[in-house]
This record gives structure tokens, C-alpha cells and sequence, in this order.
């Protein structure tokens, strides 16, 4: 292949050859990297069983809008299997329009607490006053539109337990299908689970889920005013200031159900695109080669998975320059597939075999145009730390026959 390109133009090959090297790196060859890591190296020492006393938890929900979801919300904390007085509940309210102040009015107490904002300013900011008022010695930050299993707020505290040198840990968030939107959220989702896992495994952990985390009350860094991916920058400003690994503890788990249409995918990934964007401009420190694996995480996963578009972008106009070799062509016809199945997935998707990979392409090509919107909105000063809600599907989430086995055992 090299002998090929030297007899081509010297700057477009390479610059071929460089942009679709990375592209395969960030999506293939990162993550075998990991997988093969973890093969090789012995699993980590770490204590056994639960804490003899369970810490004092307080859980952190900021909603705008969310009364559909939040009594049930609400009501799912309150069925945890975990010590009542040990528990506090927080909900902000970012200026919600809706009845969402009165359904969580519905459940105030000493254990229940409401702080409904007038002026909605962003997450961030709900989550930094609702910090000010939290009491617990750990803090789980969720979502209005999450639910947690019986005991997730016990392996969450029990992570901590068992992983002495960590100063986050996160949880396992599973997504329901609604069965209907072909969405290829789902196996996404499993994908980046993976490398979380994996990097965590190193030492190398990031961030978390927003659904399902939790961190000590002293270790928490207030986030700035326009941040929007609160769970990105968080766990690497504890990271940065605080020192301590970013572990996934797969036994705390939470789930709810995916965004229903491609649009709602769009533009969630636009928020992430502008947030990782704002993320790298706040802790780019951790890209320096000091940090060790941190740093080869930090410029695997986020990095190259931000500059993904432009990427692209290089290896088609490199290819277009180098027309008059058949290689060229065969390249070119290889990167036009990719795309076209992306456009047509919709269609494509009851078509067996081909079907599947037209829905991985469509999600690949949603995704980078996601994430190059975002950058560039973040780039111009147009991204916002406010956004609406995620519609999703009417019918309630499916409760999980393990959660299900758990509860009838505990009402027993």
C-alpha cells in the first residue's frame, strides 16, 4: 500500500493515509488497545464486602420541566434499600413552567427537599446551590428521567468501600428500547460503556453518567456557570484538584428508556459535542504526557472522538486529490457506502444483515455531524447551558424482573 502512495502526491496521501488511520485508531483500535491492557494486567487488590456502617447520602436532581417523571422519580428514592435517616433528597427546580414544583411539593419533609428557582440559569449552576445545601457525606447525582434499582445507592457507597484510592464512582446506566425508533443508541451506548469500564480498570477513568454517580461532599469542585456536560467535568476537576481515580462500579445500576427519534439522538449529541468542547477548555491540563494514561484516555476517547468530523473531512479531500489511481477510487467508493447506508438506515434497517450496518452507519454519521455542530456552536459563544427536555416515549419504563425478584423478597 505505502509503495502505491509514493507514487502519488506526497501531502494528500499522507494526509489520507493519517485521517482515516485515526479515524479506525479512536473507534477499533483504542478500544483493542484497552481489551488487550486489561487481558495482560492483574486485576486490582482491593478490600471485600460492604462498609460496617453505611455514610450519610444526599441525592442531587436538577429538573426544568420534568412533571411527568419526578413523583415517580421521587418515589423510586424513597423505595431504596438504604438507611432512612441516612438519606436526603434534593430536587432544584430551573425554573420550571410546569406543575413540577407541585408534584415534588407532594413529598416535602426533613428528608425531601425542594429549592424551586425562579430564573432558569442551567444545571450547573441548580446543582452548585443544591451542593450549598446538601448534608450527607457523599453526594449521588441523578436524573429526573432515571430510576434506580433497589440498591444502587448501597453499591455506590460500597464501590467506595471497595476501591479505597477512588474519589468518583459511577454507575452502570442501562437504556430500554421503546422497540419502535430502530435507534442504534442502544449498542452505542454498550460500546461506551466498554471503554469506561476499561479505563477505569487502568486508572484511567474520565467521567461518568449523569444518571448514576456519586463523589464525597468535600471533593466537590463548583462548576462554572456555562458548563453542559456536568458529569464529563465534574469527575476530571476532581481529578485535576483533588487527585484520585474515576472508577465505573458496575453493581450500582440505573436505567431509563432511550430518546424515541434520530432528532432527539441529534441533538442530544450537539449538547455533548459543545460540552466536551467546554470540558477540554477547562481541564486541558490533563492532556499533558505527565498524566500518563489518563492523558492517552483524555486525547483517545474525547480528543480524537471530537475532532472525528474534521477528520473525516481530511481523508475525503485528500481522497478526491489523488483521483487518477485506482486506489483512490476504491477508497472513495468505500467512504460514499458508509455514508450512503448512514442516509438510508431508516429504510435499510428490516433488511437483515445489511439493515444492522445501515443503522451503525447512520448512528456514525449522525453522531459526527452531532459533534461538529456542537464544537462549532461552542467555538462561536452559541451553546447554552439550558436545553430542553429529551421527549420520550408515553408508556412508563419497564421494571426489570430483577428489580421486580428484590422487591417482592424485601415486601416479604
Amino acid at each position: 500500500m505505502l509503495s502505491i502512495f509514493s507514487e502519488l502526491h506526497t501531502v494528500p496521501a499522507l494526509v489520507t493515509l493519517l485521517a482515516l488511520g485515526l479515524i479506525v485508531y479512536t473507534y477499533i483500535g483504542y478500544p483493542s488497545v484497552l481489551w488487550f491492557v486489561g487481558k495482560m494486567r492483574a486485576p486490582l487488590k482491593m478490600p471485600s464486602g460492604r462498609p460496617r456502617r453505611w455514610p450519610s447520602v444526599s441525592v442531587i436532581i436538577s429538573a426544568h420541566n420534568e412533571e411527568a417523571v419526578i413523583s415517580r422519580r421521587i418515589q423510586n428514592l424513597l423505595e431504596q434499600d438504604y438507611p432512612n435517616a441516612r438519606l436526603q433528597i434534593l430536587v432544584g427546580s430551573d425554573g420550571s413552567t410546569d406543575r413540577t414544583n407541585d408534584e415534588v411539593g407532594r413529598y416535602l419533609s426533613a428528608k425531601v427537599q425542594l429549592a424551586a428557582f425562579s430564573d432558569r440559569r442551567g444545571k450547573a449552576s441548580v446543582l452548585n446551590d443544591l451542593v450549598g445545601q446538601a448534608t450527607g457525606q457523599f453526594l449521588v447525582f441523578t436524573d429526573a428521567a432515571t430510576m434506580f434499582y433497589p440498591d444502587s445507592i448501597k453499591q455506590l457507597m460500597t464501590g467506595f468501600h471497595q476501591y479505597p484510592t477512588a474519589s468518583v464512582i459511577g454507575g452502570k446506566l442501562e437504556l430500554q428500547s421503546p422497540g419502535t425508533s430502530g435507534s442504534a443508541d442502544g449498542l452505542y451506548w454498550r460500546y461506551e460503556m466498554f471503554l469506561k469500564l476499561s479505563e477505569s480498570r487502568l486508572g484511567a477513568g474520565l467521567g461518568a453518567s449523569g444518571a448514576i454517580y456519586a463523589i464525597r461532599r468535600k471533593d466537590y469542585q463548583p462548576l462554572p456557570p456555562q458548563t453542559m456536560a456536568d458529569d464529563l467535568l465534574e469527575p476530571m476537576l476532581i481529578r485535576l484538584h483533588r487527585g484520585g481515580d474515576v472508577i465505573l462500579y458496575a453493581a450500582a445500576r440505573a436505567y431509563q428508556l432511550m430518546a424515541q427519534r434520530v432528532t432527539d439522538e441529534f441533538y442530544r449529541r450537539v449538547r455533548t459535542g459543545a460540552g466536551i468542547a467546554h470540558v477540554m477548555s477547562v481541564t486541558w491540563r490533563l492532556l499533558l504526557p505527565q498524566h500518563g494514561v489518563v492523558s492517552l484516555a483524555y486525547w483517545s476517547h474525547k480528543v480524537l472522538r471530537l475532532l472525528g468530523p474534521w477528520i473525516l473531512l481530511a481523508a475525503m479531500a485528500g481522497n478526491l486529490w489523488l483521483l487518477d489511481h485506482w486506489v483512490s477510487w476504491g477508497m472513495l467508493v468505500i467512504q460514499i457506502a458508509v455514508y450512503g447506508l448512514g442516509l438510508s438506515g431508516g429504510r435499510l434497517r428490516e433488511i437483515p444483515f445489511i439493515g444492522q450496518a445501515a443503522v451503525a452507519a447512520r448512528y456514525f454519521v449522525v453522531l459526527n455531524c452531532a459533534l461538529a455542530m456542537g464544537s462549532l456552536k461552542f467555538m462561536f459563544g452559541l451553546a447554552r447551558p439550558t436545553w430542553d427536555r429529551t421527549q420520550r416515549p408515553a408508556e412508563p419504563v419497564v421494571i426489570p424482573s430483577s428489580w421486580q425478584w428484590q422487591k417482592s423478597k424485601k415486601e416479604a
